[in-house]
């Protein structure tokens, strides 16, 4: 079995902890974490304080591994950690909360406490994180595709009142001032990019932060656009960079000094490494460039967090995009921070770790172990059948209409969704130009599409057309049939590849066919749109014997397959499914969703797999493969489970050259790499 966690074990020890510290606090010094503007520094129950912080998102990795990442950090000589508060992962539905598992945000604030760990909150409710719609939840679309995210549109501030009632609270009983470790506490992100300033709505967001967590709370903003935010002189600025702005610190600054002349500085994301993309080499960040621009800002009194000091994966479907142009990232969050994806501490954290000790004079404690991960060889698969051909398995809702309806007003937030129009019999007197080439033309498509034909009006797969991937300028198809009537209905499987977390594309970010569908130059009206469930589907798989089998031949492509990983309880470690025989898809194990997988666009091929997901004995393996027939035979149906990742390590690396990282979602990486210095990955 996967080991189970005693949360309240846990959660127990951590409030003990908690308790212990505030009544051994000093009686006479009360608790507090303020601003001394006078001499431009934190003041902590009355001292002088300079924090120095790392990106953790708890949402990006199991409860099981939280204790290991968070003592790792402590040993790094950070004294705080910043999070973000994802609404969606939290709030799926309206009015369904989620704060348990890995969503138990008040278990993590506790655990990081029990580490002597600070926290600084980005309670959103945007976040961008690189996560799906930045944490704005999909549901706001089924209400209504045209509210304004970010803004003061009612629409939007009546569900922000709601998600901040319940949250707020949560973050306001572990403040520092009530026994907690939360010190300060931001509200929005980055607004300025937006190229917005609704003022309305920051000022709501700065009433509500009063609200809850009272007038004594640090609550700051994160800007490099300080042409909004900033001068309303409500939240506390700060500013992000990279290497390249530690070089002259006081020119960095200085917009920022222009506006808010006093108070301490802060960098709230130094960049330690940088986001990947579907199709993009992996980014690697120099170490010794990252150690040294550290140095010089502990020097010179800023208050630094390391963005991201352990990055995680993006499980399931919540990878975000950016956006111009549509640009996915894939499951591996890596980020090439200093503790990689599976917790081991690399090169980088080595010289993270010593310069933290010079500046601050103090001894971290030991680091820990890295945790081991094992090659537990080729597993073989056989394919079950044909995805589609076993729809009433997956269908969990249906519109008709005369056009396709939007995934969203499905109540499709994530995956994918089905869209099935049959042809009508005189549909050559529409089109008397139809021969045996056809011509498929999807107007507007969000985002990757696979298309088929079938003589059958129920749900079933026969002929595979083709694909439209969203890099595409055209979303046009060309084929061949024999015979109108092989091809008497056409369904379109679309693929949700992650709603845009950052750039204007953020609004009205719907998802599925949303224009007009013409064959041969007629249009086609009619259309049945399922949602579906892949993940109910796959969670049943061990217990079926055979999935069901359609009448009509049947494409091979997207299609399931099956196999069994067995273990004994001592192999129950951490390791990494290769999935270089396939092209694209999705992985479970155990019906848990791992994430996309895409080596035939890199740079990621493998897929990290937690110990925890992993059982004694048998395990069931299910692929979902969209694009190719690995499988027809045995010999070529595999899947190798090996001891090390490979996210792009193998391909182009890229290091860090100061002017090669810029805001996110207009992200470059130097124009030759060869003229770079030497990119270590050593772990230690």
């Amino acid at each position: 079995m996967a080991r189970k966690i005693d949360y309240s074990a846990l959660l127990f020890a951590a409030w003990f902890i908690s308790f212990s510290i505030a009544v051994q606090h000093d009686s006479s010094v009360q608790r507090s974490f303020i601003i001394d503007y006078d001499n431009n520094t934190f003041l902590k129950d009355g001292q002088p304080f300079q924090y120095i912080s790392g990106s953790i998102h708890y949402f990006r990795l199991l409860p099981d591994s939280w204790d290991d990442r968070l003592a790792k950090m402590r040993a790094a000589g950070l004294n705080a950690v910043q999070i973000y508060v994802p609404w969606n992962f939290h709030m799926p539905r309206p009015g369904q909360h989620r704060f348990t598992g890995s969503a138990d945000l008040d278990l993590f604030l506790a655990l990081a406490q029990k580490h002597d760990l600070l926290a600084i909150v980005r309670a959103g409710p945007y976040i961008c994180a690189e996560w799906d719609f930045g944490g704005l939840p999909a549901w706001l679309l089924q209400r209504n595709a045209s509210i304004v995210m970010r803004s003061s549109d009612p629409q939007f501030l009546a569900a922000v009142d709601e998600w901040m009632a319940v949250l707020l609270p949560i973050i306001a009983r572990r403040l520092y001032s009530s026994g907690g470790n939360v010190i300060m506490v931001q509200l929005e992100n980055e607004y300025g990019s937006t190229g917005q300033c609704d003022l309305a709505y920051i000022r709501h967001l700065y009433q509500l932060g009063r609200r809850y967590l009272g007038n004594q709370t640090v609550l700051f903003s994160t800007d490099n656009t300080l042409t909004c935010v900033a001068k309303e002189r409500q939240f506390y600025a700060t500013i992000d960079f990279g290497v390249d702005g530690t070089r002259s610190l006081k020119d960095t600054f200085a917009p920022l000094r222009a506006l808010q002349p006093k108070g301490p500085l802060v960098n709230s994301e130094y960049y330690a490494g940088w986001l990947d993309h579907w199709s993009s080499p992996h980014v690697r960040v120099g170490a010794q460039l990252v150690a040294d621009g550290l140095a010089r800002m502990l020097a010179y009194g800023v208050n630094v967090n390391i963005y991201m000091f352990f990055g995680g994966t993006n499980f399931g479907y919540w990878n975000g995009a950016n956006s111009p142009p549509f640009e996915p990232q894939p499951t591996s969050y890596d980020y090439d921070a200093p503790i990689a994806e599976n917790g081991d501490t690399r090169y980088k954290y080595q010289l993270i770790r010593q310069v933290i000790k010079d500046a601050t004079g103090r001894q971290p404690s030991p680091v820990p172990r890295n945790s081991s991960a094992s090659s537990f060889g080729r597993v073989k698969l056989q394919r079950l059948a044909s995805l589609l051909g076993n729809l009433d398995s997956l269908i969990v809702n249906r519109l008709d209409g005369k056009l396709p309806v939007t995934m969203e007003s499905l109540g499709q937030f994530q995956g994918f969704a089905l869209y099935g129009t049959q042809i009508s019999e005189d549909f050559e007197a529409v089109a008397p130009s139809l021969t045996s080439s056809y011509s498929l033309r999807v107007e507007k498509v969000r985002d990757f599409v696979y298309a088929f034909a079938s003589s059958n009006s129920k749900p079933s797969l026969g002929q595979f057309l083709g694909f439209i991937s969203y890099a595409e300028s055209a979303a046009v198809l060309n084929f061949t049939a024999s015979d109108l009537s092989s091809i008497r209905n056409i369904w379109l499987l679309v693929e949700n590849c992650g709603h845009v977390n950052s750039g204007p594309d953020i609004q009205g970010n719907v998802k599925g066919i949303l224009g007009q569908v013409t064959l041969n130059g007629a249009p086609l009206y009619g259309w049945r749109s399922y949602s579906l469930d892949f993940d109910r589907l796959a969670a049943k798989l061990p217990y079926a014997k055979r999935l069901a089998a359609s009448g009509e031949p049947q494409a091979a492509q997207a299609s399931l397959y099956m196999g069994r990983l067995i273990l004994d309880k001592n192999s129950l470690t951490d390791t990494y499914a290769n999935l270089s025989t396939f092209c694209k898809g999705q992985l479970w194990i155990n019906g848990f969703n791992l994430g996309r997988y895409w080596p035939c666009a890199g740079p990621q091929v493998t897929l990290y797999v937690p110990r925890a997901v992993l059982r004694e004995g048998s395990n069931s393996v299910a692929v979902l493969e969209l694009l190719q027939a690995p499988c027809l035979s045995d010999s070529s149906c595999k899947i190798d489970f090996l001891r090390e990742p490979d996210v792009g390590f193998r391909s182009k690396s890229v290091a860090d050259s100061a002017d090669s990282l810029t805001y996110r979602g207009k992200s470059a990486v130097p124009s030759s790499a060869d003229q770079l210095p030497t990119v270590d990955d050593e772990r230690i």
